[in-house]
């Protein structure tokens, strides 16, 4: 093997050609190279994934059978690392398919502009399912971790209940536990948490108190003159409103007011520098967050975002 030194290439260790070839073929994934310009690949070891057998390598060549076996929603992430090799650019992912088996499995693609000639492009595809399973596992422990912080223990899997292989999470129950404590706390009247959806203009709400007694779990409201916006748009780190008789947002009249709930302590919470979801504490009482100790709710909070946040990326998903 060869390393490359002040402009020249030289051996790494010395290994013979029979050595790297054997190396090659029994390399626990597909090698593969494409030559950019002509758009042509060359699959360089024999390597096939479980349930696809010798169309293994027809996976890298056609974009039909290719879309055929993926699930919905990884389209897009296979496209773009497609899109990053015709720009010569390194790239991975990871997704899911169905193989012709009928089983699911998880892939992942790896590859980078060779160093030697930038008209090729080479790397790895392989198969990933053991090692998403183990992360899918640390995932789950910690969520139920997370719910057992939010909950008492014996009401732990009424938020996080096994479904077959996987974990279902009730954001509803997971609320209520959170406004329970809260209640005990600072006797809050109601939790709001809303599912922020920008792009789709709408935001998704899920309450819990006797002030929401008959509101409808996961109701939609457009994005814009919700909590959320005015959030977003004034870049605050949180919002506090003393009297929402005072209020000139719509949503302020449409959902508070007329349930008595005079005000309210909003936080937000982000992804990636984008604002996924909001959390807001209301009570009858005006002012009742004026001379709080605002990073005291984080306690609470925070373990329940730790449910809250794979609830959204699994409710989605089901989109």
């Amino acid at each position: 093997m060869y390393q490359e030194q002040n402009g020249c290439i030289r051996a790494l260790v010395n290994i013979s050609d029979q050595d790297l070839l054997c190396f090659v073929n029994d390399f626990q994934a597909l090698l593969w190279r494409v030559e950019i310009p002509r758009s042509r690949i060359e699959i360089l070891n024999e390597f096939v994934i479980e349930g696809l057998g010798e169309d293994t390598s027809l996976f890298m060549k056609n974009i039909s059978f290719r879309d055929e076996l993926l699930l919905p929603g990884e389209k897009g992430r296979v496209d773009a690392f497609f899109d990053k090799m015709k720009e010569r650019k390194s790239a991975s992912t990871v997704f899911r398919i169905i193989n012709k088996s009928g089983v699911l499995m998880w892939l992942k693609l790896i590859g980078t502009r060779s160093s030697c000639d930038p008209n090729y492009y080479h790397g790895t595809l392989s198969d990933v399912t053991d090692t998403a399973a183990v992360v899918t596992k640390i995932a789950e422990e910690e969520l139920v971790e997370g719910a057992q912080i939010v909950l008492k223990e014996d009401k732990a899997a009424a938020v996080v209940a096994p479904t077959g292989s996987q974990y279902e999470i009730n954001i509803s129950d997971a609320l209520m536990a959170m406004h329970e404590r809260l209640h005990q706390q600072e006797h809050t009247d109601g939790l709001l948490f809303s599912d922020v959806q920008t792009r789709k203009n709408k935001v998704s709400v899920h309450y819990s108190g006797k002030v929401f007694e008959g509101a409808v779990q996961g109701e939609i409201y457009p994005y814009k003159g919700t909590i959320a916006q005015d959030i977003e748009r004034y870049n605050l780190n949180y919002l506090i409103v003393d009297d929402t008789l005072d209020s000139i947002k719509p949503i302020d009249w449409a959902l508070f007011v007329p349930r008595g709930i005079r005000s309210y302590y909003a936080k937000p919470y982000y992804v990636r520098g984008v604002l996924r979801s909001v959390v807001i504490i209301c009570s009858k009482k005006t002012a009742a967050f004026k001379d709080k100790l605002i990073d005291s709710y984080d306690d609470v909070l925070e373990p329940f975002m730790k449910v809250a946040r794979p609830w959204r990326r699994q409710d989605h998903a089901k989109i």
